[in-house]
């Protein structure tokens, strides 16, 4: 199908609409190229570059001064032309405007010009030596919303009501307005020219839809939150923060949702289950879906709507969207699950008195979603729901409390084994990661994978064994290899932690299980020890 042209008022490019930053076929590689000489790659992101006049660019000034120079005219010392640019920096201030130019070698060159004159500068140091003052997020930050709010028209949300009337009829008694909700952002240490960018992507998500999420900052930020006209409050390290915004929605009686400041593009996906089971089946499920894109409004009144309508005493208080930003995989399996971990960076809370453990500085979410879980009976996951999510790459808030090493990851995961010893596993193939597989019935719930023994056949075939002693590496047994590598796997779990999850390279190489048998010959030889303790709270 040939690509319709992108209008001033931002209407959708084909069926799905262009990026305007960041990817290959995007507008702004369009500019590029131009500027460059080069061919440009897609005709469409061409045709839409071109349709978007310079006035409604990013880079264009937000404010003008009387006299101020034309643009067009815009042209450097050498007589190169420079173009309006489609992004801007978080630092540039409103009466400014950001453009691109060739290079002599043929490449492309972001360079600035301010408000008085046609005069061409290079770098931010020399924005500042003009003005004679230092450049900081405050400045730009109205340019960047503006930013994320043409990024958004690009890619223009559908109608809420698309998303809405997927729900069923009793569905639909329980969906709630906006007003009901209490949206937090929950942030640290990110009202920086380098988060400023995220952070108009989440606000603008908010505001364009119709209200004003309140930011739970670090005590030490808050001063530069408000600076960028947030509105913004103390809220401690996270989970104080997490703590603070649940006790502000109870006072307020509304819905609690929480937010990372990171987070775009949500959307929801809806189409008939995979035929199969293999990845062809699921991929094939997944790209003959119905994709709505989505505001994180709209979002979390469909999931407290799909919460609200579960009947009997194990109704929901936590709901969520899937864990990662692609659902493919989900598509052999419900749409809904009510075992399932719930990810912090997108959650909605209602009206539970379960709050976070602030012992926990990272993964707080995995204990979080256990306590509803044995509290509540269930939460409520939406698997076709996602949303794209920065997570690790960003700096700022919990990327800060991370190390190299992982020792602030493992100190938490203790905390995770200690309190829930049957439900929280090390994770098959991520260090320094878990998950939350949740016995049900003898069976285990969580979709990334079955476990392969329950923990009821675990108990009977180890009796003699303390399920939730800890296993020591004695630095003695076996000189094998592949022996030792598998006791060092093998120390600083539990029993049951070893027995249900844990996988080693057997003397082939091959990849199996770690069995009761592998466990009893590494304790005759010495290798590993356990270290027992009192019985702790968990789910069996």
């Amino acid at each position: 199908m040939k690509a319709k042209k992108v209008s001033n008022s931002g209407k959708k490019l084909g069926s799905r609409g262009l990026r305007l930053l960041n990817s290959k076929g995007s507008i702004r590689k369009a500019l590029a190229d131009l500027v460059a000489g080069n061919t440009v790659t897609s005709a469409a992101a061409d045709a839409a570059m071109r349709s978007i006049p310079p006035t409604s660019r990013a880079g264009y000034p937000l404010t003008r001064q009387a006299g101020a120079p034309d643009t067009r005219k815009w042209k450097t010392i050498a007589g190169a032309p420079v173009h309006v640019d489609f992004t801007r920096k978080p630092w540039l201030p409103d009466d400014w405007c950001q453009g691109v130019k060739r290079t002599h070698g043929g490449n492309t060159y972001t360079v600035y010009m301010p408000p008085t004159e046609v005069r061409t500068l290079y770098h931010q140091w020399q924005c500042e030596e003009y003005l004679g003052r230092g450049l900081g997020p405050a400045d730009g930050f109205a340019g960047q919303m503006r930013l994320a709010r043409l990024a958004r028209q690009q890619a223009p949300l559908d109608p809420e009501d698309v998303l809405f009337n997927l729900l069923g009829k009793q569905e639909m008694r329980h969906l709630r307005n906006k007003s009901a909700f209490h949206f937090c952002i929950i942030s640290a240490r990110r009202a920086t020219v380098e988060g400023a960018r995220d952070i108009a992507t989440v606000q603008d998500a908010f505001t364009s839809a119709g209200v004003i999420p309140t930011w739970y900052v670090d005590e030490a930020s808050l001063e530069a939150y408000l600076a960028l006209d947030l509105k913004a409050v103390v809220g401690g390290k996270l989970t104080p923060a997490r703590n603070a915004a649940l006790a502000d929605a109870r006072q307020l009686g509304k819905v609690c949702v929480q937010c990372s400041d990171d987070l775009s593009s949500w959307e929801y996906r809806e189409g008939e289950r995979a035929a199969g089971k293999t990845m062809d089946s699921l991929n094939a499920a997944h790209r003959a879906a119905q994709c709505y894109r989505i505001s994180p409004v709209a979002a979390a009144r469909f999931i407290l709507a799909k919460m609200r309508s579960c009947p009997g005493e194990s109704r929901p208080r936590l709901g969520g969207a899937y864990i990662l930003g692609d659902c493919s995989r989900t598509w052999g399996g419900e749409a809904f699950s009510r075992k399932h971990f719930i990810l912090g960076d997108f959650m909605v809370v209602d009206d539970s008195e379960l709050k976070f453990d602030e012992r926990l500085t990272l993964k707080e979410d995995y204990d979080y979603c256990c306590q509803h879980i044995a509290t509540h009976g269930s939460v409520m996951r939406c698997n076709r729901m996602t949303f794209t999510a920065k997570h690790y790459s960003n700096l700022g808030g919990a990327v800060d409390v991370r190390d190299e090493a992982g020792a602030k990851e493992q100190q938490n995961i203790r905390i995770l084994y200690d309190k829930w010893p049957n439900a929280i596993f090390p994770h098959r193939t991520r260090k320094n990661e878990v998950r939350l597989h949740w016995h049900t019935d003898g069976k285990a719930a969580e979709a990334e994978g079955p476990v392969r023994r329950t923990a009821t056949k675990l108990h009977a075939r180890c009796a003699d064994l303390p399920a939730n002693g800890v296993l020591v590496n004695t630095g003695k047994g076996s000189s094998a290899p592949y022996i030792a590598e598998r006791v060092k796997r093998a120390a600083g779990r539990t029993v049951a932690q070893a027995l249900a999850s844990m996988r080693f390279a057997d003397k082939t190489g091959k990849k199996r299980n770690y069995t009761l048998a592998d466990l009893r010959y590494d304790l005759s030889k010495g290798a590993l020890s356990v270290k027992r303790r009192a019985c702790v709270r968990g789910i069996m």
